[in-house]
Protein backbone atom coordinates (compact mmCIF):
# COMPACT_ATOMS: atom_id res chain seq x y z
CA UNK A 1 0.00 0.00 0.00
CA UNK A 2 2.87 2.75 0.61
CA UNK A 3 3.85 2.17 -3.09
CA UNK A 4 0.12 2.89 -3.93
CA UNK A 5 0.62 5.63 -1.90
CA UNK A 6 3.49 6.80 -3.24
CA UNK A 7 2.73 6.79 -6.76
CA UNK A 8 -1.05 8.50 -5.87
CA UNK A 9 1.31 11.27 -4.04
CA UNK A 10 3.91 11.51 -7.38
CA UNK A 11 0.34 11.37 -9.44
CA UNK A 12 -0.91 14.26 -7.83
CA UNK A 13 1.86 16.54 -8.18
CA UNK A 14 2.58 15.72 -11.87
CA UNK A 15 -0.92 16.72 -11.81
CA UNK A 16 -0.92 19.84 -9.59
CA UNK A 17 2.53 20.57 -11.77
CA UNK A 18 0.65 20.45 -14.75
CA UNK A 19 -2.72 22.70 -13.81
CA UNK A 20 -0.29 25.46 -12.27
CA UNK A 21 1.14 25.53 -15.64
CA UNK A 22 -1.88 25.84 -17.59
CA UNK A 23 -3.19 28.15 -15.59
CA UNK A 24 -0.82 31.10 -15.42
CA UNK A 25 0.30 29.55 -19.09
CA UNK A 26 3.90 28.25 -20.35
CA UNK A 27 6.62 30.33 -21.00
CA UNK A 28 7.61 29.39 -24.42
CA UNK A 29 10.72 30.19 -25.83
CA UNK A 30 10.86 32.63 -28.88
CA UNK A 31 13.39 33.28 -30.90
CA UNK A 32 14.37 36.88 -30.46
CA UNK A 33 14.44 38.68 -33.33
CA UNK A 34 18.44 39.43 -34.94
CA UNK A 35 19.36 42.60 -34.58
CA UNK A 36 21.44 43.75 -37.31
CA UNK A 37 22.70 47.04 -37.63
CA UNK A 38 23.59 48.38 -40.81
CA UNK A 39 26.82 48.93 -41.97
CA UNK A 40 27.37 52.06 -43.09
CA UNK A 41 29.97 52.73 -46.11
CA UNK A 42 31.74 55.90 -45.73
CA UNK A 43 31.93 57.89 -49.60
CA UNK A 44 35.23 57.49 -50.81
CA UNK A 45 37.46 60.78 -50.41
CA UNK A 46 40.06 61.25 -53.19
CA UNK A 47 43.77 60.89 -52.68
CA UNK A 48 43.81 64.41 -52.34
CA UNK A 49 41.46 66.80 -50.92
CA UNK A 50 40.95 69.85 -53.10
CA UNK A 51 39.70 72.69 -51.39
CA UNK A 52 36.82 74.26 -52.74
CA UNK A 53 37.29 77.86 -53.81
CA UNK A 54 35.44 80.66 -52.35
CA UNK A 55 36.16 83.79 -53.59
CA UNK A 56 34.39 85.81 -50.14
CA UNK A 57 36.35 84.05 -47.60
CA UNK A 58 39.60 83.29 -49.78
CA UNK A 59 39.62 86.72 -51.40
CA UNK A 60 40.69 89.58 -49.42
CA UNK A 61 38.84 92.44 -49.11
CA UNK A 62 39.97 95.97 -50.76
CA UNK A 63 39.49 99.43 -49.20
CA UNK A 64 38.99 102.80 -50.35
CA UNK A 65 39.58 106.29 -49.18
CA UNK A 66 36.83 108.61 -48.83
CA UNK A 67 35.21 109.41 -51.96
CA UNK A 68 37.84 108.04 -53.97
CA UNK A 69 37.86 105.22 -56.07
CA UNK A 70 42.00 104.92 -56.63
CA UNK A 71 43.92 102.00 -55.18
CA UNK A 72 46.09 102.41 -52.36
CA UNK A 73 48.94 100.77 -51.86
CA UNK A 74 47.63 98.22 -49.17
CA UNK A 75 44.58 97.57 -51.89
CA UNK A 76 47.45 97.04 -54.75
CA UNK A 77 49.52 94.60 -52.93
CA UNK A 78 46.09 92.87 -51.74
CA UNK A 79 44.97 92.40 -55.34
CA UNK A 80 48.55 91.16 -56.03
CA UNK A 81 48.11 88.35 -53.59
CA UNK A 82 44.07 88.10 -54.57
CA UNK A 83 45.36 87.97 -58.31
CA UNK A 84 47.57 84.47 -57.15
CA UNK A 85 44.80 83.37 -55.78
CA UNK A 86 42.44 83.55 -58.84
CA UNK A 87 44.63 81.87 -61.16
CA UNK A 88 45.01 78.92 -59.18
CA UNK A 89 41.42 78.58 -59.95
CA UNK A 90 40.73 79.85 -63.63
CA UNK A 91 37.64 77.93 -63.81
CA UNK A 92 35.75 80.33 -61.17
CA UNK A 93 33.94 83.79 -62.84
CA UNK A 94 34.86 86.64 -59.74
CA UNK A 95 32.23 88.88 -59.24
CA UNK A 96 33.38 92.51 -57.77
CA UNK A 97 31.41 94.64 -55.60
CA UNK A 98 31.75 97.97 -54.97
CA UNK A 99 30.58 99.07 -51.99
CA UNK A 100 30.64 102.81 -50.07
CA UNK A 101 29.89 104.33 -46.87
CA UNK A 102 26.17 105.66 -45.71
CA UNK A 103 27.25 109.71 -46.85
CA UNK A 104 26.37 110.92 -50.08
CA UNK A 105 23.14 109.80 -52.15
CA UNK A 106 21.93 106.63 -53.54
CA UNK A 107 22.97 107.59 -56.89
CA UNK A 108 26.55 109.43 -56.00
CA UNK A 109 27.47 105.92 -54.20
CA UNK A 110 25.80 103.57 -56.69
CA UNK A 111 28.30 105.29 -58.94
CA UNK A 112 31.17 106.07 -56.91
CA UNK A 113 30.54 101.94 -56.21
CA UNK A 114 30.97 100.98 -59.43
CA UNK A 115 34.03 102.53 -60.14
CA UNK A 116 35.67 101.55 -57.27
CA UNK A 117 34.44 98.11 -58.91
CA UNK A 118 36.08 98.84 -62.19
CA UNK A 119 39.32 99.96 -60.95
CA UNK A 120 39.65 96.76 -59.36
CA UNK A 121 38.79 94.64 -62.22
CA UNK A 122 41.17 96.94 -64.54
CA UNK A 123 43.78 96.12 -62.04
CA UNK A 124 43.08 92.44 -62.24
CA UNK A 125 43.57 92.76 -66.01
CA UNK A 126 46.38 93.96 -65.93
CA UNK A 127 47.85 91.20 -63.72
CA UNK A 128 46.68 88.51 -66.59
CA UNK A 129 43.61 87.80 -65.11
CA UNK A 130 40.94 87.36 -68.53
CA UNK A 131 38.33 89.86 -68.70
CA UNK A 132 35.49 87.24 -69.04
CA UNK A 133 36.36 85.39 -66.01
CA UNK A 134 35.59 89.50 -63.93
CA UNK A 135 32.05 91.08 -63.18
CA UNK A 136 31.38 94.11 -61.34
CA UNK A 137 28.26 95.16 -59.48
CA UNK A 138 27.84 98.37 -57.36
CA UNK A 139 26.01 98.28 -54.27
CA UNK A 140 26.35 101.81 -53.20
CA UNK A 141 25.96 102.27 -49.36
CA UNK A 142 22.99 99.77 -49.33
CA UNK A 143 25.15 96.66 -47.61
CA UNK A 144 27.18 97.75 -44.95
CA UNK A 145 29.19 95.39 -42.80
CA UNK A 146 29.35 98.21 -40.24
CA UNK A 147 26.38 99.83 -39.03
CA UNK A 148 28.00 102.71 -37.32
CA UNK A 149 28.19 105.98 -38.11
CA UNK A 150 31.72 107.34 -37.45
CA UNK A 151 34.69 107.25 -39.58
CA UNK A 152 36.18 103.82 -38.11
CA UNK A 153 32.47 102.47 -39.16
CA UNK A 154 32.75 103.89 -42.48
CA UNK A 155 36.52 102.86 -43.36
CA UNK A 156 34.97 99.29 -43.03
CA UNK A 157 32.48 99.99 -45.67
CA UNK A 158 34.35 101.47 -48.56
CA UNK A 159 35.74 98.51 -49.54
CA UNK A 160 35.38 96.07 -53.01
CA UNK A 161 34.36 92.65 -52.06
CA UNK A 162 34.56 89.35 -54.21
CA UNK A 163 32.15 86.57 -54.88
CA UNK A 164 31.46 83.87 -57.06
CA UNK A 165 29.03 85.36 -59.72
CA UNK A 166 26.22 83.51 -60.43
Amino acid sequence: MKTKSYWMAIMLAVCMALVVTGATGCKHKTAEPKVTTPTVKEPEQPAVKEKIFDPATDLALVYFDFDKSNLRPDAIETLNKNAEIIKKNSGVTIQIAGHCDERGTQEYNLALGERRALAVRDYLISLGIPADKLVTISYGKEQPVDAGHNEEAWAKNRRAAFNKAQ
